[in-house]
């Protein structure tokens, strides 16, 4: 889990590509299919697209993703992947709104008044850090190999690098088929090291912001295991139960993070750093059911997952699809719900002297409600030998997150909106061939 200065867990899931690929790509299906390079690409196929994600006021992001694979006849296939993401805007920095004008400093800033990284927010605002941007990049490959008629491995490995974040992982997966192959019982672990450089240093947890005690570089690693269950259940039911756990330990804190300190009338007095606990396990089950039929399919997917942080979380999506008459044209409409309980030590600010062992205001933490409404149009496009190997496609959603059972502001935070809601749109264009 990467903790990081903007609200990652919306914008993390979006997949992206190059426009540049795009055009590549489609030029590429117009050469005669006799060609030496057509006949050896055959077997490459390419997936790609491209996203913005926008926040309301807050964050936006361009993320270009590009996949290629190559399958070959014994049923072995490798796979390579390349991310890259552009994010800029505004991110809240953790401390409360206030009646009275509040300033701070970005993460590159050397104090509160005169520097140019020191930002000012108005009575009432909510603190949002304006001088927000990062840049990543992630390059990740994969290898299915079949050892047996009825067993097959996969192997995984995954880089991505930041402004102040390193990462690698790699994965393994053992797959066995029973019952005809109708049955899959799939078994798998990851392990995943992260090397911390925050921008600025890093903070001494629970400390005084304005004395900037900062240290050196932090690390973290996880390692995680997978269960899974595949069952075909009749000829147009396919269903897949997965059971996981991971455990991430070493230095779990958001070094960007800060707490508002306030009086029993609801004064600003100052602001700490965070300090969450250093080791973090989470289990969580997945179920996933998908109908097909003539025309139409169905999915729907349920996941609980708990941590011993005291979050406890639900989702629930719902996709469908409809073909035109000829197939070569699909809607797909998709929603999904969520719902998570605070963490044990979420807490929106502290009051004077705190002593607490760990302290977090990031919303991540809260309690919380989402919504996803989404649409996809896809449109299939053929090739000179005719196949409809390629496929145009459009998707937009809209996301919507409310904070729930936020405490009342005691004295001059009452009135305030001290947990705004969070609002967000996507759009991604894509191209598979």
């Amino acid at each position: 889990m990467q903790l990081k200065r903007e609200e990652g867990g919306v914008r993390h899931r979006l997949i992206a590509a190059s426009c540049a690929l795009l055009s590549a790509s489609a030029g590429r299906a117009e050469e005669a299919p006799n060609t030496g390079i057509e006949r050896a690409l055959s077997d490459w196929s390419l997936e790609s697209a491209l996203a913005y994600y926008h926040e309301d006021g807050r964050v936006q992001a361009i993320e270009p993703v590009v996949s290629v694979s190559k399958a070959y006849g014994d049923g072995a296939s490798i796979g390579l992947n390349l991310t890259f993401d552009a994010l800029s805007g505004a991110s809240p920095n953790g401390a409360s709104p206030s009646r009275t004008p509040q300033t701070f400093a970005s993460p590159s800033g050397k104090s509160f008044t005169g520097g140019k990284h020191s930002y000012a927010i108005a009575p009432g605002d909510l603190p949002e850090d304006p001088h927000y941007s990062d840049l990543r990049a992630a390059l990740g490959a994969d290898w299915t190999l079949p050892l047996e008629r009825l067993l097959t491995a996969n192997f995984g490995a995954k880089f991505s690098y930041e402004d102040d974040f390193y990462s690698g992982s790699v994965n393994a997966l053992l797959a066995r088929d029973f019952n005809e192959k109708n049955t899959t019982v799939s078994f798998g672990a990851s392990y995943e090291a992260d090397s911390l450089h925050p921008i600025g240093g890093t903070p001494v947890p629970l400390t005084n912001y304005a004395l900037f005690e900062k240290t050196g570089d932090q690390s973290k690693d996880g390692t995680g295991l997978l269960l899974s269950l595949t069952q075909v259940m009749s000829r147009n039911w396919l269903s897949e139960v997965n059971l996981s756990v991971d455990r991430f330990t070493g230095y779990l804190n958001d070094p960007y993070k800060i707490i508002s300190v306030i009086d029993a009338a609801g004064d600003v007095r100052g602001y700490v750093y965070e300090n969450r606990p250093d080791s973090r396990t989470r289990r969580s089950v997945y179920l996933d059911n998908r109908v097909a039929w003539e025309r139409s399919s169905a999915g729907v997917s349920l996941r609980y997952m708990t941590d011993d942080w005291g979050i406890h979380s639900e989702t629930v999506q719902l996709h469908l699809q409809w073909w035109t008459a000829e197939r070569d044209k699909y809607v797909q409409p998709t929603l999904r719900w969520y719902r998570q309980s605070a963490a044990d030590f979420y807490t929106p600010w502290l009051y004077t002297a705190p002593d607490l062992s760990s302290a977090s205001s990031d919303s991540r933490l809260a309690a919380l409600q989402a919504l996803t409404y989404g649409l996809k149009y896809g449109i299939k496009l053929r090739d000179k030998l005719g196949r409809e190997s390629s496929e145009f496609n459009v998707r937009i959603e809209y996301y919507q997150q409310t904070q729930e059972n936020g405490l009342p502001g005691p004295g001059a935070l009452r009135g305030l909106d001290l947990y705004p809601d969070l609002k967000a749109i996507l759009v991604q264009i894509g191209f598979r061939y």
